[in-house]
This record gives C-alpha cells, structure tokens and sequence, in this order.
C-alpha cells in the first residue's frame, strides 16, 4: 500500500512539473530594452568612417537603434535620442588627465544635422536606423572630433543602460583617396646639413584636409605631440599625368587594373617652418587583385618627397633645421562585394 501512495505522489507531481512549463520558450524571456549599436574600441568611443565629399554635399551615417529581447518586437517603438554633452567631459580626464591637448572635441553643430530627434522601429522588427547627415568641410582633423548621443528616457520603453549601451560616442572619421597610415621607414629626416646619419619615424598617418588632399606632420614629428598641428604638412594629389592599365590584369567584372602617377604638392600653413620643397613630389598607385581573394582589390600607394623645414617650437633658444627625402608606403584593401564604401575598406 505504501508502494502505491509513493507512486501516486511521483505521478501527481511529475504532472504538476509539466503543466507548470506551459512551453516558457514561446514566450519572451527577458525585459525588452532599447539600446544603440556602436561598437567601442579601446578608448570607448566608436571610430565611424565616412567619404569625405566636396563642396559642403552631405554623407549620412545610419545608426543601428536595437530592441533586445528573445522574441520579434511585436509593437511599435518610438525612439527619442539626443546629444548628450556631459559623458566626453568624463572620459577625456579619465583617459588623458591633464593633457587637454588629446582630449576628444565635441563635433560642433555646423558639422552635422539631426534630421529627426526619433527613430521609429516598427512591429516585426528589432532594429532601425538613425540618420546623421554630417557636412566635413573646413573640419580640422589635427583635433579628434567626437559626437556624443544617447536615447533620452521616456516612459514607453527601457533603456539598457549595461555597459552605456544607451549612448553612442561617435569618432568621426572622413576619408578620401589617399588618407590612412602610411609606412614611413623609407622616410629618412637628417638634420641640417648632414648627409649621412639620419632618423624615421615607423609610420605616419595622413588625415584629410579636402577630396584630393591629405596631411601629416612634418619629420619626426610626434603625433601625439602638444604643438602637432604647427607641424603640419598638406599633401595635394593633383589629375594623374599617366594612366596604364595593368595587361592581363582585371576586376571581377572584366574592368582592368590600373597605374596611376602624377605630382604631388606640398605646402605648410605655419609660416615659422620655413618649409621649402625640393625637386618634383609625385605619387604611384597601382592596383593588384589579392590572389588568394579576386574579390579584393590591393591599391599600392607610393609617395616620393623631399623638402626642407625648420623646428622654433622646440626650444626657446635655438631652431633646429631638418631635410626629409625618400618614400611613403601605404596599402588599401577593398571588397568588390560590399556596396558601402565604408565597409569595403580594410581598416
């Protein structure tokens, strides 16, 4: 008789259990909460690439506005965000303490334009997108120009506030042609007029000043430096004098490979450097596909210079004269299957 009630317990809670689970999977599983996708690199703000373009033309960033949960939104969102002007003051003193002059700078309102403070995600969907126009001209990119946002609080939805999820630290990034980082071993700076011992720097990043034009910092000269941007060189791509294309050389779509050379022209705004051009800078660019991936196209960048200039800022008593000569190198990858420019490019 015992055996009997034992059993009779088993079974009744064994049916208790399952009714009990009522298939929880088919229903949602966590608090829906809406957050902003941008990814953050080492320092905390999220590096945005963006096609420099001319005459004051607009480029759109769209940023990915996300519903979390288990299950497929099944209502309407309304999405209030905003710029948020308090978080950057935070992270610059602790990240840089006092050395304001690496503080990230808010991006000022005559750079971009918020079309619409909301962004609206439908029912069936977990994701919409945000447009920023920005326009980059007369952008001066010696200073690291940031825009903060973030989703304000409204009663209608729950920010996901894990890791500051709910805010986007935009570092914004235009591009041309030409900017990136460019190996600078071959770049040899000698001081005055010695011919024989000289120094380099590994590296030397280019940022963009217009569509056909980039700039870097003369020499050796620190780009972390306090005084970078007396030191600053700009660098014109001008129309290419030759055009080859590649023989036995072609894109997936049957276009050809080309070399491309031309003149470069140097200049300085700093009237304290001195800065003299020597013989005639000129550039190569030659594309290869990547053979292990036809889908990439290789661009081979190649900058030939030499030029002279002067370093006052260094010491209150002395200046110190400097000859650059040699070659910059830089490398581009491109995917011919992504169709936005920005994420085609191997960063």
């Amino acid at each position: 008789m015992k055996k009997i009630y034992l059993y009779l317990t088993i079974l009744f809670a064994l049916l208790v259990t399952l009714s009990g689970c009522n298939n929880e999977w088919e229903d949602e599983l966590y608090t829906r909460m809406v957050s902003l996708k941008a990814p953050i690199n080492r320092e905390d703000v999220s590096v945005i690439y963006l096609r420099y373009k001319p005459d004051n033309e607009k480029v759109t960033f769209k940023l990915p506005v996300v519903v979390s949960g288990s299950q497929t939104n099944d209502r309407d969102y309304k999405v209030r965000i905003g710029v948020d002007n308090d978080t950057l003051n935070y992270l610059n003193f602790d990240r840089y303490a006092e050395r304001s002059d690496l503080y990230y700078r808010q991006l000022s309102e005559e750079f971009y334009e918020l079309p619409s403070q909301t962004c609206h995600i439908p029912a069936g969907s977990d994701v919409a997108h945000f447009n920023i126009d920005f326009n980059f001209s007369g952008l001066d990119l010696v200073e690291k120009w940031v825009l903060p946002l973030t989703i304000m609080p409204d009663p209608s939805y729950t920010l996901n506030t894990y890791k500051g999820r709910q805010k986007a630290l935009l570092w914004v990034m235009p591009f041309n042609d030409y900017s990136g980082v460019y190996n600078a071993g071959s770049m040899y700076v000698y001081f005055g007029e010695n011919t024989t011992k000289y120094m380099t720097a590994s590296t030397r990043e280019t940022r963009v000043v217009d569509e056909n034009t980039i700039f870097f910092y003369a020499g050796i000269t620190e780009e972390l430096a306090e005084n970078r941007g007396d030191f600053k060189i700009k660098c014109e791509f001008l129309e290419p004098d030759e055009v080859t294309e590649i023989e036995g050389s072609t894109r997936e779509d049957g276009t050809p490979l080309l070399l491309k050379k031309g003149k470069l022209l140097l200049s300085a705004e700093n009237p304290d450097l001195e800065f003299e051009v020597i013989g005639a800078p000129a550039y190569e660019i030659k594309e290869e596909l990547d053979i292990d991936r036809p889908h990439i196209i290789k661009r081979f960048f190649t900058l030939t210079l030499e030029y002279k200039y002067k370093d006052s800022a260094s010491s209150e008593n002395m200046v110190f004269p400097y000859r650059c000569k040699g070659t910059m190198l830089m490398q581009r990858n491109v995917s011919t299957l992504i169709p936005d420019e920005d994420q085609a490019i191997f960063w």
